[in-house]
């Protein structure tokens, strides 16, 4: 597993607010959080490139530190990125501690006593120093780097679910802003002298106890504080608060105290300031990455035993929500939510919206009940409206907000079949055929509505099939996107009859002969087949009435038996009627040729044997 090391102190200063940590990106251009390598929102992390989303981390973190400690005065963390020790086996993934110290201050629990920047300003209640209050440095190099943890990368999802072969970059920020807040002593652990000149006491090696010598760290000598550093199993924390969790743990304890971590040899940067790693279950400040951890563990009562001042009910947290435009195609987004004190199944979850016209409250709808929730948008129109995300655990609630956009462009809708100002015979099956698209909801061509300027309504869909009344019809095909936008492509057809008397429909005539002036006696192709019979032809079909006379009778067997006999020469017409074989489900299927099985067909049904 990567070692964490927890910051060794650097003097300078800072400067603070109320409860709020912010985090103060220190990195320059193209690298750490400024990284534009582009990256894919991953378990709760809307961030689009490495950087967005390390930044995203660790402002949840602050978060989750926000819902732990108490403090009126900001916490500013200076935070970047940098390449930092790592090998194909271990690694420093980061490290963070105080920029500053403090003692004497107005309110200090202690006199003499050093106290970490944070949290002295937090007893003070006002900022004692111009500068930020936590450095933090975390390692670059990690991430697509073969050489360095066998290319294990840094995780950066929020939802505690890490990923086989990488380091989950949460529990590590939470763990080392944890060194920055005040979880560590400032004794130099290589001699055992306290920090300064005088050398003083530190708010955390007063709960520091050498179970040996039976003494807390600040009444031992520089030597004993060495030497107890090393003991591995006599080196406790003796804080009240933090005894009175010892239940809860199955290994780690020893006399009535928990362990805190005192290996031998000393490791420096991780002896004295972290719990044991034989404690069980594991916590947060263990000196190794044990995964992914939801808040602070024993951590926040530690802090308690230092003086600080902690919320009585951990608040819920919830991850930061990207501003967004919707998109009907993927009108889902996931946010994450923690509580360390509460199960995840019993906090509520509400929405509503700052612009009911463009999406009401109904139209955001929360699903699912672990610690990655799922919000669900409809919205009625385009425009803004601010979203509102309220977490609450029955005690405190966080909200988190974000302004949704919603655009809309008019769907675009094209008859692509029949031509405008076809013309067709009257009694004929006319195929309409168009698409639409929408640049939000995609291909709606399914939801065309056509309709005519006789018949009225025609049906929907992108191709529909239909016979009309005679007259010229105005089709019209009509799409409506998601957002009741509503467009219209039209087209005129001819359903044309048989105005000028001659046998011939009117639309059959302009369409093979360009005009009405012909009487249906002469041959337009010259291929020995009159006009008038190429129209019967092109309406026939094959019924084996051979001498066109609406019935099929002997006089049809008769002529049948003649033709196939070689008595008469079929005409082209008494071929479109005559070639009925085979029969196929009972339907001819006209096989271009006038044979036997025509005439017995056309026999069988002249004498009622069969019907087709």
């Amino acid at each position: 597993m990567a070692k964490i090391l927890g910051l060794l102190l650097i003097l300078v200063s800072s400067s603070l607010q109320a409860t709020q940590i912010v985090i103060v990106n220190m990195d320059g251009a193209g690298e750490g959080f400024n990284d534009n390598t582009p990256a894919t929102p991953v378990g709760g992390n809307t961030g689009t490139t490495i950087g967005q989303q390390r930044l995203q981390v660790f402002e949840f973190v602050a978060r989750i530190w926000e819902s732990t400690i108490d403090s009126n005065v900001t916490i500013r963390v200076e935070a970047k990125f940098d390449p930092l020790a790592c090998s194909s086996t271990s690694a420093v993934l980061g490290s963070a501690g105080p920029i500053s110290v403090q003692r004497n201050f107005s309110n200090a629990p202690f006199s003499n006593t050093y106290y970490t920047i944070a949290q002295a300003n937090s007893l003070a209640g006002v900022d004692l120093s111009s500068s930020a209050d936590i450095s933090a440095t975390f390692n670059a190099d990690i991430d697509n780097n073969s050489n360095c943890l066998g290319n294990f990368n840094w995780y950066y999802g929020l939802d505690g679910v890490k990923p086989f072969s990488t380091v989950e970059m949460l529990s590590v920020v939470l763990h080392e802003i944890g060194h920055g807040l005040g979880f560590l002593t400032f004794v130099n652990t290589s001699t055992g002298a306290k920090f300064g000149t005088p050398g003083r006491d530190d708010a955390y090696m007063l709960n520091l106890e050498d179970h040996s010598l039976n003494k807390n760290w600040n009444e031992l000598t520089n030597s004993q504080r060495l030497a107890s550093a090393i003991d591995t199993a006599d080196l406790h924390w003796t804080g009240l608060e933090v005894a009175s969790r010892l239940s809860e743990l199955s290994s780690g304890v020893n006399q009535g105290h928990i362990r805190m971590y005192a290996p031998s040899p000393l490791q420096a940067g991780s002896s004295v300031s972290h719990f044991s790693t034989a404690l069980s279950p594991n916590e947060l400040m263990e000196p190794i990455d044990t995964g992914p951890k939801q808040g602070a563990g024993l951590a926040k009562e530690l802090f308690q035993d230092i003086g600080w001042s902690t919320l009585n009910n951990f608040k819920p947290v919830i991850s930061q929500i990207s501003d967004m435009t919707y998109n009907p195609l993927s009108n889902q987004l996931n946010f994450i939510v923690r509580d360390t004190d509460n199960a995840l199944s019993n906090l509520s979850v509400t929405t509503t919206s700052s612009n009911v016209s463009v999406i009401d409250d109904s139209g955001l709808v929360v699903s699912g009940s672990n610690n990655v929730r799922t919000l669900t948008l409809t919205p009625q129109t385009a425009g803004l409206s601010v979203v509102n995300i309220t977490v609450s655990d029955g005690v405190d609630s966080v909200t988190e907000s974000f302004q949704l956009t919603v655009l809309n462009t008019s769907p675009v809708v094209a008859i692509e079949s029949p031509i405008t100002d076809a013309n067709f015979a009257i009694g004929s099956n006319v195929m309409f055929q168009a698409t639409a698209n929408d640049s939000e909801d995609g291909d709606i061509s399914s939801s065309i509505v056509w309709g005519s300027s006789i018949d009225g309504s025609l049906g929907s869909g992108n191709v529909i099939s239909t016979v009309l009344s005679p007259g010229m019809h105005v089709i019209s095909a009509s799409v409506t996107d998601s957002f009741s936008s509503t467009v219209t492509s039209n087209i005129t057809i001819n359903m044309l009859d048989d105005a000028d008397g001659d046998g011939m429909n009117d639309a059959w005539e302009l369409n093979n002969f360009g005009n009405l002036t012909r009487d249906g006696t002469a041959d337009f192709d010259g291929d020995g087949v009159s006009d008038l019979d190429e129209y019967l032809i092109s309406i026939t079909e094959p019924d084996g009435d051979l001498n066109n006379d609406g019935v099929v009778n002997v006089l049809d067997m008769l002529i049948a038996q003649r033709i196939i006999s070689g008595q008469l020469v079929i005409t082209a017409l008494q071929f479109a009627h005559g070639d009925v074989a085979p029969l196929v489900g009972g339907v001819p299927a006209p096989d271009s040729q006038f044979n036997v099985a025509d005439v017995l067909l056309i026999t069988r049904k002249a004498t009622g044997d069969i019907t087709y």
